[in-house]
């Protein structure tokens, strides 16, 4: 060992703490852990006098009681007596070595095993940054101490354990605790609003000012609610969160028929009152703006919410859920070959006349002698909610059930955890959604790199509609244009403004009524399947053909299913332009100035002189963007004292009055590890 690195009698030290990082670095080598023991301070908080010892100083005090302990921890100390006294010079005002003992009475420890000492183990801030984003990306603890172990060139050269990146991360999460969850929240939600003013939130306060329901959507949330909400579908699920919160999701899909996230809330119970904030949070968050459709389950607080605040919208019942409620009260007859489920599914797809559905439903009861049960009575009554005769009229896009939301339930529990605060959920619901972001942006790179398939028939309306449609939609198209080429057209009757056709598939089935306006190229159908979807019908593309229309109407384009379904802007509940990632303008700006700089270093460094120019002209750009940034900077700092004070933080409650919450309601019942389902989970279980 270098001699230098010895401690000897009378070596001076500028400070406590160099004295203590010079034994220990002694320590490190020789091979044994250092400890704090004793110190002194004068009246002025002076420390005086230190001593630092091993570890292994003193003894295990010894247990006096009557009974015995039935575990007990190893013994470790051993009486060493080696140590380091320093004392505090007057005169120089350093600290002097004035104690030493080199020798030890055990076994030290070889090199490989140092980086487990106690005294030599500590989690750098850049280890730690480290961890933090491997945790907020889902990696598990074991796996991130085994990545930072192989860019290191082995766990010993980490200097820490397992144990000590698991408490630096529980004392992380404490911290940012020390206002309690409902603070944590509350200044989450600040940090966001500060990175871009769009994102929006809101608390629900009951009479003791503690927060019920929690509601948020983010700047991007917003835009794609402006440019894809009039189809929507809610549904909410479980096994998300310790506190065991219904999560509810507002849920659609792009012009990829691809999910798309247009806000969440976090209930704290399913009663109509929780959903009519929702609801009425959720159109205040949009502008006012209520979608044309949504879609739940067979929830009557859902339904009696939606009818209270948003009138307008229709309200569609999950095909879904009521086949799996049809098994669940009717299963029985799915034995011994009975009619009865296909009859059901008959009426809910296949029936397109409201009498003949009547009837077959009263066939179908007759038949079976199910005139008086309870559960297909009830769904009878709401049968203008599912039945395909009598959404006719409604714009659906192509959506009959909840099945979007189902499938982002099922990619949140895998994200979840039921032992996550509120803080980490938040940031962990936050990888689900740039999942399903990530995604669209995966279909527009597919989509502007692959060119559509037209196939053998490239005639000028396929040609068009691969132009202008995205590829799913234009699939869709193709198919139905391919189903043009059967049809035949049976019947012509000509008014005085429209076109009264009657068209039928060559080998027979039902006839459909297409009436067209000859001048603007008007025409409507009564299979309604542009009404429904926005796609024209083969039906009324047999008839466009046959007036020698080659191409699709303006009319008849749906912008939501084009390639320029986002085009436009799109502004917030306080008349503010929304921008997705305000951050994306400081990341142009510096793509600008980050080529020329270092095109500018790259010419100076080849001469002395250029280099003394440029570094003074740079040391003069810097303190000139210093000033300019001067009054931001201090406006930022501002922002965020404020931020920190935590408490500071208030919420409106019912009476419009602003207060601060005094924390997060806790859901009564029975606190055990069991899971809470929903009936249609239980169900498949």
């Amino acid at each position: 060992m270098e001699e230098a690195l010895c401690p000897k009698i009378g070596m001076e030290f500028q400070s406590e703490d160099k004295a203590y990082n010079f034994y220990n670095r002694y320590g490190l080598v020789v091979g044994f852990s250092v400890r704090k023991d004793y110190l002194n301070k004068d009246k002025d908080g002076v420390v005086t006098s230190r001593r630092y010892t091993c570890c292994k100083e003193g003894f295990k005090p010894r247990y006096e009681g009557d009974v015995k302990p039935k575990r007990t921890r190893a013994e470790t100390k051993t009486g060493c007596e080696a140590k380091m006294g320093i004392i505090l010079n007057r005169e120089t005002m350093k600290y002097q070595v004035r104690d030493l003992v080199i020798e030890h009475n055990h076994i030290l420890h070889i090199s490989e095993c140092a980086h487990m000492m106690r005294s030599q183990r500590k989690v750098s801030i850049s280890q730690g940054a480290q961890a933090e984003i491997a945790n907020v990306a889902g990696i598990s603890l074991k796996q991130s101490h085994e990545l930072m172990g192989k860019e290191a060139g082995g766990l010993g050269n980490i200097g820490y354990t397992r144990d000590d990146l698991k408490r630096y991360l529980r004392t992380k999460r404490e911290r940012g605790l020390k206002y309690g969850e409902a603070g944590a929240m509350l200044q989450y939600f600040e940090e966001q609003k500060l990175e871009n003013p769009s994102f929006f939130h809101a608390e629900q306060l009951d009479c003791e000012e503690q927060i019920t329901n929690i509601f948020w959507a983010d700047a991007s949330m917003l835009m794609d609610y402006t440019y894809f909400g009039d189809v929507i579908t809610f549904d909410t699920t479980y096994k998300t969160n310790k506190e065991y919160r219904p999560l509810g999701v507002f849920v659609g899909f792009n012009q990829f028929r691809q999910l798309v996230i247009f806000g969440a809330t976090l209930l704290y119970d399913e009663t109509i009152e929780s959903f009519k904030w929702v609801f009425g949070t959720f159109v205040e968050a949009v502008c006012g703006r209520h979608p044309k459709t949504i879609f739940t389950d067979q929830d009557a607080a859902m339904a009696a919410a939606i009818s209270a605040v948003m009138p307008s919208t229709y309200h569609g019942l999950c095909t879904f859920h009521i086949r799996v409620n049809f098994m669940k009260h009717l299963g029985n007859y799915y034995k011994d070959g009975s009619n009865l489920p296909y009859r059901f599914g008959e009426c809910m797809y296949e029936i397109e006349d409201e009498n003949e559905f009547i009837m077959a439903w009263d066939a179908m009861l007759k038949e079976h002698k199910l005139e008086t049960n309870e559960w297909l009575c009830g769904i009878y009554a709401c049968r203008k909610k599912w039945a395909k005769c009598f959404m006719k009229g409604a714009w659906t896009a192509g959506m009959r059930s909840t099945q979007l939301s189902e499938s982002l339930n099922a990619s949140i529990k895998n994200y979840l955890k039921l032992d996550h605060d509120l803080v980490e959920f938040f940031k962990h619901f936050d990888r689900v959604v740039d999942e399903k972001r990530y995604n669209e942006l995966r279909a527009e790179y597919h989509s502007r790199q692959k060119l559509p398939m037209l196939g053998l028939q490239q005639t000028p309306v396929l040609i068009q509609a691969a132009c202008i449609y995205s590829p799913c939609m234009f699939v869709a198209f193709q198919n139905e244009y391919d189903e043009c080429t059967t049809m035949v057209i049976l019947d012509q009757k000509h008014t005085t403004m429209h076109v009264e056709y009657s068209v039928s598939h060559y080998d027979g089935g039902r006839a459909r009524r297409l009436i067209l306006n000859p001048i603007t190229k008007d025409i409507t159908c009564s299979c309604n399947l542009f009404e429904q979807e926005g796609i024209l019908c083969s039906h009324a593309l047999k008839v466009y053909d046959m007036v020698g229309t080659k191409f699709i109407p303006d009319q008849y384009v749906t912008k939501r299913w084009t390639k320029k379904a986002r085009s436009g802007g799109s502004v917030d509940c306080k008349g503010r332009e929304i921008s997705s990632d305000p951050s994306l303008s400081i990341s142009h700006r510096y793509r600008l100035l980050a080529p020329e700089m270092v095109r500018l270093a790259t010419r100076a460094a080849m001469s002395e002189a250029a280099t003394k120019l440029v570094s003074s002209a740079m040391s003069e750009l810097s303190k000139r963007v210093e000033m300019l940034f001067c009054g931001e900077i201090d406006e930022i700092t501002q922002n965020s004292a404020s931020m920190d004070l935590c408490k500071g933080i208030q919420v409106q409650n019912a009476a419009g009055h602003f207060v601060t919450p005094t924390g997060l309601k806790k859901r009564r019942g029975r606190k055990t590890k069991k899971v809470l389902r929903s009936w249609v989970d239980r169900f498949h279980r």
